[in-house]
C-alpha cells in the first residue's frame, strides 16, 4: 500500500506512463528515479535500454516487494534529498524522470537546482508536480502564484508544460491534479555561480511580503549608491510579483 508519509501517489495509467517516457532521450543515456512506486515508470525506462539507471526509493517495503524480480538491481534504498547523484553516476552527466513524491518536490528541485549551479551535470529533467506547484514554477510576472520557485528554476532551465493528469490517474487518488514539466538546461545560465546564494536570499526577501510595494525593501537591501547607480527607485511603486525574472537576477549581481 503506497504511504502518505512518504507522499506516495502512484500513477496507473499506463498511456500516460508512455506520453512521460516518450519526452525524454533514455537510450545509452544516464537516468535517475525518485520514487518507483509501483515501477509504472520505471519498467518503460529499463525498456528504452539506458546506460546507467539508478531509482532511489526511501521505502523499504518497496524494495523488498520487488527484490526477487529483475528489476531489483535499479532499486536503491537511498533517501534522495542526502544522496550526491555524481557519484551515482561516476561523475557523469545524467537525466532525471521521476513522478516526484509530493511531499518533497519542492525539496528536491530546489536541491536539484542548487546542484546544476555548482556542477552543470543535467542534461534534462522530466518531472511530475502537484498541478499548484508546477503553475508556480511556470508562473511569469503580474501573476499571483509568480514568485521565488519560478525565478530560481528560469536561472537555469528552460521549463515547459508536457501533460496535466487528472488525479483519478493515481492510487490513492490525491487531492489534486498533477502537471508534468520537462527542464531543459540554458546554454548559459542567467546567474554566476557565486550569486545563486544572492539570489536566494532576494527572492526570500521580496516575496515574504509579496503584497508590500518594494520601496522599503530596496532600501532596505541595496545602499543609497546602488540605487542611483542603478535606477532602483523605478521598482519603488511595484509589488515583488510585478518585477521581471531578469531584474532579479540583475538584483543579485549588484547586490
Amino acid at each position: 500500500m503506497p504511504k502518505k508519509k512518504f507522499g506516495q501517489n502512484f500513477l496507473i495509467n499506463e498511456n500516460l506512463c508512455k506520453k512521460i517516457i516518450e519526452s525524454e532521450l533514455i537510450e545509452n543515456k544516464n537516468i535517475l528515479e525518485i520514487g518507483p512506486g509501483n515501477l509504472a515508470l520505471t519498467k518503460k525506462i529499463i525498456s528504452k535500454k539506458p546506460k546507467k539507471f539508478f531509482s532511489l526509493e526511501i521505502d523499504m517495503d518497496i524494495i523488498n516487494k520487488f527484490k526477487n524480480t529483475l528489476f531489483s538491481k535499479y532499486l536503491y534504498h537511498i533517501d534522495a534529498l542526502k544522496i550526491n547523484e555524481l557519484n551515482l553516476f561516476k561523475n557523469n552527466n545524467f537525466t532525471i524522470i521521476s513522478n516526484l513524491p509530493f511531499n518533497i518536490s519542492t525539496e528536491l528541485l530546489i536541491k536539484w537546482i542548487k546542484f546544476q549551479n555548482n556542477n552543470n551535470c543535467i542534461e534534462s529533467m522530466t518531472l511530475m508536480f502537484q498541478k499548484e506547484l508546477a503553475e508556480r514554477i511556470v508562473a511569469e510576472k503580474n501573476s499571483k502564484k509568480y514568485g521565488r520557485i519560478s525565478i530560481l528554476a528560469s536561472a537555469f532551465f528552460n521549463i515547459k508544460k508536457e501533460i496535466d493528469i487528472k488525479k483519478e490517474n493515481f492510487f490513492p487518488i490525491p487531492k489534486v491534479d498533477a502537471t508534468v514539466l520537462k527542464f531543459t538546461p540554458l546554454k548559459k545560465n542567467k546567474i554566476s555561480k557565486k550569486d545563486l546564494i544572492k539570489l536566494e536570499k532576494i527572492t526570500s526577501f521580496f516575496f515574504n511580503e509579496r503584497r508590500k510595494k518594494n520601496l522599503k525593501k530596496i532600501k532596505k537591501i541595496f545602499s543609497e549608491i546602488k540605487i542611483k547607480k542603478y535606477s532602483l527607485h523605478k521598482f519603488f511603486d511595484k509589488r515583488p510579483e510585478n518585477i521581471d525574472k531578469e531584474t532579479y537576477y540583475k538584483f543579485a549581481k549588484i547586490l
